[in-house]
């Protein structure tokens, strides 16, 4: 059986504790993936053209590093043509809470031979399953549950975005699906990208308190985290 052991960290959310814990986690390869969420589009590229630079420099390492383990990669991705429609009730929220008029969904209304971008260091392999997804969470009404279980995988190893997003609302429905998260937690939203301007704070690590309390409510409830190079490391010294 081949096995990778990695480094973890969670947070210790009990009186006497409230503070982080630290162990290493040895587990069977073949029942881990390597999951990615969302990091197409404005994840690959910026606004200005410029390749975002947490995917190529810290997501694009992870994933080289798990295909040359072996680890089942896996991806999903945004697809809002699938309910960009008047009656969606998200349509209705993000109309109030993203832009000041219209409905962000109308775009997708015109996009009718959509296909995802992704930056070539991060773009999928032949053979890599990509799912759509048509809201936040990568499990709900795709077929990732079914190809996962298929499989025979318990833990995921997550990167993507956005941490307040779609990365969360997939590892969250992950958890109640009873898989094992494990999240890059520098292989998402660098410090200060999710922050509102009441949120920001540079003297946090995390650069606002909008990421701190997430990755936080993450550590405490949801899974574990690592970061690119424990991970990378931890893909090469995997035991055959």
């Amino acid at each position: 059986m081949t096995q990778i052991t990695i480094p973890i960290r969670y947070y210790k959310d009990y009186p006497g504790g409230y503070d982080y814990g630290y162990e290493d986690m040895t587990l069977d390869m073949a029942r881990c993936a390597f999951l990615l969420v969302d990091i197409e589009g404005a994840y690959s590229y910026k606004a200005d053209g410029q390749p975002h630079p947490t995917t190529v420099n810290f997501i694009a390492p992870a994933l080289a590093a798990a295909r040359e383990a072996g680890m089942l990669v896996v991806y999903v991705n945004n697809d809002l043509r699938l309910v960009a429609d008047a009656g969606h009730i998200g349509a209705e929220v993000w109309g109030k809470t993203k832009t000041p008029h219209g409905n962000i969904l109308d775009a997708w209304q015109e996009k009718p031979d959509f296909k995802p971008v992704y930056h070539p260091s991060v773009a999928p392999l032949p053979g890599e399953r990509n799912f759509p997804k048509w809201m936040w969470s990568g499990f709900r009404g795709t077929a990732l549950d079914q190809y996962l279980r298929g499989r025979d995988i318990k833990t995921l190893i997550a990167v993507g975005y956005s941490r307040r997003a779609c990365l969360h609302y997939t590892c969250a429905e992950a958890v109640g699906l009873n898989y094992r998260v494990i999240l890059l937690r520098d292989c998402s939203n660098p410090p200060g990208e999710l922050e509102m301007p009441d949120t920001l704070d540079p003297s946090l690590p995390e650069g606002g308190w909008g990421n701190r309390i997430m990755l936080r409510h993450f550590e405490h409830l949801i899974g574990y985290t690592t970061t690119c190079a424990e991970f990378v490391a931890s893909c090469g010294g995997v035991v055959r």
